[in-house]
């Protein structure tokens, strides 16, 4: 599962400007294209630290991004930024990467979170081994989901940030208009609907009170496995920063309560703006709060 063997990983370094760092997924898709495993490194000298950035989903949620990673570079934080499976090339042969993640039932989709989170694992063991102590993780949007999973289950991290995202996928998946291609698989296959999909949460309140590690995921329905707020209760408040946008139709409002409310309240700035126009109207607001976060 979350916690696939990765000692066998080699990285191959080309050095480029960024540097592109490959490597083949320790939890392998069966798809070539979507285990070459990619990241950029933005290298300085002399790191105060080291952030691993995550991008959110869908096709125009990497290259604006870079901001971050470029500027938190230059701030001195060494950062790395993988390319998530099933997006920006790393897809099936003839598949449309702004959907292909979303693509499936509860079965098919944990398997993709699995793969998300053992190759950023992967990357943090990277930075590990360039001597770093000091990492630490941003996620946007589904970048968030992703790293609230990778903080519960590494402690090796120090600190994380969360921006414009949520828990609880009752909530995203039938609220959010993000999701619609998720909808429609569930109409497709009839493996899920409203009514069935409220039946199998009302568990979910107990299930995530009682979570306490990965050995217990077995237990649990395949939609709960990959869900944040199910390991939200793993973190520590005190190293999370939040950011929710009050004008979000992608993460509904009550989804990002709820990420927020079950990890502990931490800190949490609100965003006049929608989903995308988070980073429009307000990078260099999320840019100096993060920074001035970590740097404490």
């Amino acid at each position: 599962m979350y916690l696939t063997s990765r000692d066998d990983v080699e990285f191959t370094v080309l050095n480029k400007n960024p540097k592109e760092i490959y490597f083949t997924s320790p939890y392998p898709s069966g798809y070539p294209d979507v285990d070459r495993a990619k990241a950029l490194l933005y290298e300085i000298k002399n790191p105060k630290g080291a952030l691993v950035f995550i991008h959110g989903s869908g096709s125009g949620n990497f290259s604006h991004l870079k901001y971050y990673t470029k500027n938190f570079s230059k701030n001195g934080y060494i950062t790395m930024m993988p390319i998530l499976p099933y997006h920006f090339g790393r897809v099936p042969y003839g598949c449309n990467s702004s959907s292909s993640f979303l693509k499936g039932n509860s079965s098919i989709m944990e398997k993709k979170f699995f793969q998300a989170v053992n190759d950023i694992l992967t990357c943090i063991d990277y930075l590990e081994k360039l001597g770093i102590d000091n990492i630490n993780i941003m996620g946007y949007s589904f970048g968030g989901m992703i790293s609230t999973i990778v903080m519960a289950l590494d402690d090796r991290l120090n600190k994380g940030i969360l921006i414009v995202t949520g828990g609880n996928f009752e909530y995203i998946i039938w609220h959010s208009i993000a999701t619609r291609v998720i909808r429609l698989n569930y109409e497709e296959d009839k493996s899920c609907n409203p009514e069935r999909c409220h039946e199998i949460h009302k568990t979910f309140e107990e299930a995530a009170k009682r979570f306490n590690g990965i050995e217990e995921l077995k237990k649990l329905p395949s939609c709960f496995r990959y869900d944040p707020s199910l390991f939200a209760s793993l973190l520590n408040r005190e190293k999370v920063l939040m950011f929710t946008a009050l004008l979000d139709p992608f993460i509904p409002r009550v989804s990002s309560d709820d990420l927020w409310y079950r990890i502990g309240k931490p800190k949490r700035y609100f965003l006049l703006s929608g989903h995308m126009t988070a980073h429009i109207f307000f990078k260099r607001y999320i840019l100096n709060k993060s920074l001035s976060f970590l740097d404490k």
